[in-house]
């Protein structure tokens, strides 16, 4: 899988408050040749502006400073490169407070403006103190509902790429006829599903019958270079659908086969007669409003040889991992992480993953620091007063620090709950929060 798409415009400069009309300019001029509507154009020039007054006030003054945009087709990424030592971004936590009459909390007041103009935001080091900061705002597409005429069954079918139009239909029908809880959001916006093909990150196979009307198919995306999500197959026939989600299965390990990839994920959409061909990784539980709690089951297909890998976990788990990696044949040398009074500075940061309308977060680590109990506290605290019911911890195995936040985690009543083989560093564990459970 290539992406079609590879347009990076550069702005490099000095992080001086003087040059924020430069800055401002270009974010939100590459954001509107992009395609990005004005209200995204300008959420993004907002986050901008203030990202770069607080890096050139108080993280980066003076120093180097790289900004690029990229185009993601349905999104646009902001990234912000610098060198520094200590990082303080503390207000792009959610849960961040300021005084609005305390001039030294202004600063932080503007990345809580920022951190709420965006969709996602990422942090990432490398050894030499560099740092990138990474926003990203996804254009807004009109939602439809719209219900197409039942396909025939009428041979010959056949399986290919589908075109824009084939692709819309295929969206459409996938909320008509393939109705479940967990289904991704983007189906219900077809122009999406055809921006995000587009733009090389996603791959579609889809499946015709002798009309050439469109009966079936199925989306896959590297999450990792070695590891591939599959969404499907969905097939929309009364009758001799198991054959055709086959196919198209294999077509997709097919398409993928030439790539680096390890495995095949599956959170959404995998028929019952398929499910014998994946491991199951377990399920996670999701509280609803008036309604009784649901299962959401994830699905792994090992594709090539586990190579091996290191892991970095605490003490209170490693009699899980064992149990799970010895369950999925997958080869870990798993290394305890341990408190041992070394000195820590600075403010964790978290990034959270809305799903309003699922009453569910996913938290991301995104940088350590000194005050991580009390952070995941205050996120927990945070998110039930605002009436989340599902709040979900995810930590990458392959990220040493991450292993620190294990026993903050099971102290606020987190248990771990699916292991993601090979989808960050190494594999992600998912951590569920057990506020209703005795």
């Amino acid at each position: 899988m290539s992406r079609q798409n590879q347009n990076f415009p550069n702005l490099t400069l000095c992080a001086e408050a003087r040059y924020l009309p430069l800055v401002t300019q270009f974010v939100e001029a590459a954001a509107t040749v992009f395609g990005m509507g004005g209200e995204e154009a300008l959420r993004l020039h907002l986050a901008a502006e203030e990202i770069f007054l607080y890096l050139s006030s108080a993280v980066c003054p003076g120093k180097p400073l790289e900004i690029q945009c990229q185009n993601g087709i349905y999104y646009t990424r902001v990234f912000f490169r610098f060198s520094v030592s200590e990082l303080n971004l503390s207000g792009l936590n959610i849960t961040s407070t300021v005084a609005h009459d305390d001039e030294a909390d202004l600063g932080e007041m503007g990345l809580l403006i920022a951190a709420h103009s965006v969709d996602h935001l990422n942090i990432t080091a490398d050894r030499y103190n560099g740092i990138c900061l990474a926003v990203s705002k996804e254009k807004s597409y009109p939602r439809f509902t719209e219900r197409l005429a039942a396909p025939e069954d009428l041979e010959p079918f056949t399986l290919r790429s589908p075109n824009e139009e084939e692709i819309k239909r295929l969206a459409l029908r996938v909320v008509d006829c393939c109705p479940e809880p967990f289904l991704p959001d983007f189906f219900e916006y077809p122009g999406k599903v055809v921006d995000m093909v587009a733009g090389g990150e996603f791959e579609a196979i889809a499946a015709f019958n002798g009309r050439r009307d469109v009966v079936g198919g199925i989306l896959f995306s590297p999450q990792t270079e070695k590891i591939i999500q599959c969404f499907g197959p969905y097939t929309f026939l009364e009758k001799g659908g198991e054959a055709i989600a086959s196919r198209l299965l294999e077509a997709c390990i097919g398409g993928i086969a030439r790539t680096k990839a390890l495995g095949l994920l599956n959170f959404s959409g995998l028929p019952e007669s398929l499910q014998p061909r994946f491991e199951p990784l377990g399920s996670l539980t999701y509280y609803r409003e008036n309604a009784g709690p649901e299962k959401r089951h994830f699905f792994f297909r090992h594709l090539h040889e586990d190579p091996g890998f290191e892991v970095w976990a605490h003490g209170d788990i490693e009699a899980f991992l064992h149990g799970e990696y010895e369950r999925l044949v997958l080869a870990r040398e798993i290394r305890t992480v341990a408190d041992m009074g070394e000195t820590r500075s600075g403010s964790s940061i978290f990034s959270a993953e809305i799903h309003r309308e699922r009453l569910e977060v996913l938290l991301r680590p995104l940088w350590p620091g000194v005050d991580l109990e009390a952070n995941v506290e205050r996120h927990v605290r945070f998110l039930r007063e605002d009436g989340f019911l599902n709040i979900f911890f995810e930590l990458d195995l392959g990220v040493s620090w991450h292993g620190e936040l294990i026993p903050v985690l099971t102290a606020q009543r987190f248990l771990p709950g699916i292991l993601l083989p090979f989808a960050g560093h190494s594999d992600l564990l998912i951590f569920q929060h057990h506020a209703f459970e005795s």
